[in-house]
Order: structure tokens, then C-alpha cells, then sequence
């Protein structure tokens, strides 16, 4: 298995062009958002969704340059949904430092969310193909739709495994899908390589947020770059957590339950908790289902020629299950 920096090596003058135009396309004469653009897209990242749309464009053999601005919409649609989702998660870490509402504020946060959105359609409208600006358009309002509904949902112990792959396949998956589904669209794929490669980058962007739910319980503060636990404590329910109680005593769902209205999360509180998860299995069967959507993913590329990049492309599935920040 390679790990994520080998994985973008192979396309490392695209993402070079990438990370140049990320920070030239957000240049503006309002200083604060100037900072603010710069502060979070200079804190890191793994920048998951442009290395999927270059590998597969790369994939699909396309020959132009809109993979380039097209990539840099994508991350600037995610990197609006992180400045609002800090935001209205109140966290105060972000990729290992500050999130920008805690320095700049939650008015100049949001407004700083929304020019990344503004951009990245300004951006997308300009590669010029009303297929792919129907694409990207369709995973911004699932995203808009999934994170309303995460809202609505938080604090209720009664979330279903259901809601949960809603959340996820809406919220995380449909930029992924997305980025795929692009470059196909790009080399002029035929619409069945299109969908199974949509395919693809679904399955591989809901096991990337499942084991991400997972690292929140299993993995270290410093290691995941932003504060264990969080999504526990905000009231979110991830998969872990679903499945330890389903399988829970009465008691155990009380336990929770009062938690998550309370929101007053002791230590103790939150080791109680993932001692709950671990003694029902709840990461292992997060983990499983991840692996099943890794699987499913590798399976639509079946039919596709082996080359180094389709071999590329499985050792990105391979990355997400193995990641560990």
C-alpha cells in the first residue's frame, strides 16, 4: 500500500498547479478575507478531493486543463462546508490550529465560507461544461440538504443507521462522487465508465467519513489534527455509536441519551462512552462497512484496463482504511 504522498507524486505538477491557483483564485482587496482564505487553506489538509480528480483524470487519459480549475472548485465547496461547520459546531480546531471563527469571528467565518462558494462556481462556470457544472451544482446541495439535516438530527439518540448513511453519502460522498464523475465526464467517457467511476469515488467517499467517524474515537488529539470525541459531544452520532446501541442495555441508551442532552462531557464521561462503543464492537463494525464500500468501489473499476493508475486508484481505497489522521 502507498501512502497519500506517494499517491500524489504521481500527479504532483497538477497538484502543484492546484495549490497555485487555490491561493491566486481567492485573492480579494477585503484584507480580512485574505486572511481568512489563507489561514485555512495554508493549514493542511490531505486534499482528497482534487488527488481524486486528478488520479482520474489522469485514469481516464484526459489531455486538457480543466481538471486543474475544476479540482480547486471542489475544495474550495469543501472548504466553505468546514468554515461553516466549525462554526456551527463551535470548534475550536481545525488540521491543528486555530479554526478561523475563533480569530476572525462567526460573521467573518461565514461570509469567508460563502466567497469560497461564490469562487469555486465563478471557477466552475468557467471550464465551460454545463454537464459538470450540473455535477458539481447537484453535490453542493446535497451537501447544503445533508448538513441541514445533520443539524436537525443532533443531540437525538434515536438517529438511525439509515439517517446516518443519509448524512454521509450527501454530505462527504457527493463531492467525491463528484470529482470522479468529472473526469469522466471531461475525457468523454461513455456513460456507463461515467457512472461506474461515480461509482467509485461514492464508495470511496463514504468509507473515508466512516473511518474518519471512526479515528474520532479511536485515534490521538495530536494524530487527528482537531479534538477527539467532537462529534460525541456536539450531539452528532457516527456509525460507532449507532451500533453500540443498538445493541445496548436500556440503561446503557440512558446513559447516552442523558449525555447527549446535557452536553456536560466529563473525561470520564467520554471514556464511559467509548468503553460502551468498544464493548459492543461499535468501531469494528464501523470499520467493516467501510471495508465493504472499499470493496464495492474497487469493483466498478473492474471493467476498466489495468494500468498504474488503476493500481493507483486501489491503493487510495486502501489509504482510507488504513489511514490514521
Amino acid at each position: 500500500m502507498k501512502d497519500i504522498d506517494s499517491l500524489i507524486a504521481l500527479v504532483r505538477d497538477d497538484m502543484d498547479r492546484v495549490e497555485q491557483m487555490l491561493m491566486a483564485a481567492i485573492d480579494t482587496p477585503v484584507e480580512t478575507l485574505n486572511g481568512i482564505c489563507r489561514h485555512i487553506l495554508g493549514s493542511g489538509g490531505k486534499r482528497i478531493r482534487p488527488l481524486i480528480l486528478l488520479l482520474t483524470a489522469r485514469f481516464c487519459g484526459y489531455q486538457g486543463s480543466s481538471h486543474i480549475p475544476l479540482a480547486c472548485v471542489l475544495e474550495y465547496i469543501h472548504t466553505a462546508s468546514v468554515l461553516h461547520d466549525d462554526v456551527i459546531d463551535h470548534a475550536e480546531m481545525r488540521r491543528g490550529t486555530s479554526s478561523a471563527h475563533t480569530v476572525w469571528g462567526n460573521q467573518s467565518a461565514i461570509l469567508a465560507g460563502d466567497y469560497f462558494f461564490s469562487r469555486a462556481f465563478s471557477l466552475a462556470v468557467g471550464v465551460g461544461n454545463v454537464r459538470i457544472l450540473h455535477v458539481i451544482a447537484r453535490a453542493a446541495q446535497c451537501l447544503a440538504e445533508a448538513e441541514t439535516f445533520q443539524v436537525a438530527k443532533t443531540g437525538d439518540p434515536l438517529t438511525t443507521e439509515q439517517e446516518y448513511f443519509y448524512i454521509v453519502e450527501n454530505k462527504t460522498a457527493s463531492l467525491i462522487e463528484a470529482a470522479a464523475r468529472s473526469s469522466a465526464i471531461l475525457s468523454g467517457l461513455d456513460y456507463n465508465q461515467e457512472v461506474l467511476l461515480a461509482d467509485y469515488g461514492r464508495n470511496m467517499g463514504i468509507a473515508f467519513q466512516i473511518m474518519d467517524d471512526v479515528l474520532d474515537y479511536q485515534a490521538s488529539e495530536k494524530d487527528l489534527g482537531k479534538t477527539i470525541c467532537k462529534d460525541m459531544q456536539e450531539g452528532c452520532l457516527t456509525l460507532p455509536l449507532i451500533a453500540a446501541l443498538a445493541k445496548g442495555s436500556e440503561e446503557e441508551k440512558a446513559m447516552v441519551a442523558g449525555l447527549m442532552s446535557s452536553r456536560q462531557w466529563r473525561p470520564k464521561d467520554i471514556a464511559s462512552v467509548r468503553g460502551f462503543i468498544e464493548k459492543y464492537q461499535g468501531t469494528g463494525y464501523a470499520v467493516a462497512c467501510a471495508r465493504e464500500r472499499v470493496n464495492a468501489g474497487l469493483a466498478s473499476l473492474v471493467s476498466f484496463e489495468t494500468t498504474g493508475l488503476k493500481e493507483a486508484l486501489a491503493d487510495l481505497a486502501f489509504y482510507v482504511m488504513e489511514r490514521s489522521s
